[in-house]
């Protein structure tokens, strides 16, 4: 295996990782992770890269789209770019401003190409596209489904503290009605009727100010608050790792999959849908098919049941991905 030994980890607009753990190949590929560093497109790829590097070996680098400057005649004359690194095998994209990169960085190196999500490009340009089920995607052989984005979280199923539970708060959304009485309403009963559980709260950026003092005023005993302003980095992994119950706003669409992700049971706190937004059908369909309890639905004195189907999609989606492009 080449040893690249982080070479590149002083240039801030590029990185490499080296994958150590091969299962289905000898030599080690190459793969260039093209990355807006959007939160929400970062979190997908980093879940996708650490399970593939997890399953075979890999020698990742990541580059920041504004590192990346390709002509029209770089592309027909398939001129080296950034030289100093090894030529990719695979390359792999999400977030419109990634699309157009990975097809150019294609032609140029013979390359196969991954793109998460649906693009504006047609999906037959790209070797293989993995995108939620929610986005409506073409039925095709290069096209993996999936049941939500995929995030980094790591299922955990046996271990968790059936006497701690987290509360995680979103805020004023496109999607449904924010009401800060009625959520911390719910927060106060489920607390109240489950005493013997110590309960955690953290709120977002998307929360109103007024919340964490109203709910602070109530003196909830077996609650703890903490602003999401005064997290430590590794927080929200620490709290899907070891709590035993999750209750969620169903605004929080990626943290709702993460915290499906993470084996813990998980409900949803109700909020009441401005329209029938793709979202908001995401999360009724959550709600049908059993994947978390509706706090409308559920007897609160109860503790949340962990869900007897799985769900881990990076992993799917990396053990496909091997399968498929090998």
């Amino acid at each position: 295996m080449v040893n690249l030994r982080f070479c590149f980890m002083n240039d801030p607009e590029l990185s490499s990782t080296t994958g150590r753990h091969s299962m289905k190949d000898a030599t080690s590929r190459v793969l260039w992770v093209v990355t807006d560093e959007k939160p929400g497109h970062r979190s997908q790829q980093e879940g996708l890269v650490e399970r593939l590097q997890a399953l075979a070996s890999f020698d990742v680098f990541w580059l920041n789209v504004e590192s990346l400057d390709i002509s029209l005649l770089d592309v027909l004359l398939r001129r080296r770019i950034k030289p100093e690194l090894p030529a990719p095998d695979w390359i792999l994209g999400a977030g419109a401003g990634t699309h157009s990169l990975i097809l150019k960085l294609k032609r140029i190196f013979r390359a196969k190409t991954i793109l998460l999500m649906r693009g504006a490009f047609p999906m037959a340009l790209f070797d293989a596209n993995i995108t939620p089920v929610h986005d409506n995607p073409p039925k095709r052989r290069n096209v993996l489904p999936t049941t939500g984005v995929m995030n980094p979280v790591v299922p955990r199923y046996e271990g968790r503290d059936e006497h701690t539970g987290t509360f995680l708060i979103g805020g004023v959304n496109d999607h449904y009605q924010w009401d800060d009485a009625w959520i911390i309403e719910q927060v106060a009963r489920i607390c109240r009727a489950q005493p013997q559980v110590q309960w955690t709260l953290t709120d977002s950026r998307r929360s109103p100010d007024a919340f964490l003092p109203a709910l602070k005023a109530l003196a909830l005993p077996n609650l703890t608050l903490i602003s999401y302003r005064d997290t430590q980095r590794g927080f929200i992994k620490q709290q899907l790792d070891t709590t035993g119950q999750l209750w969620v706003t169903r605004d929080s669409v990626s943290m709702v999959y993460e915290c499906i992700t993470s084996g813990a049971a998980t409900g949803l706190l109700d909020l009441k849908p401005l329209r029938q937004s793709r979202v908001v059908k995401d999360m009724d369909k959550l709600l049908q098919q059993g994947w978390v309890q509706d706090y409308a639905q559920w007897d609160i004195q109860q503790p949340l049941p962990v869900t007897e189907t799985k769900l881990w999609e990076a992993d799917r989606g990396a053990r496909w991905l091997l399968d498929f492009l090998r």
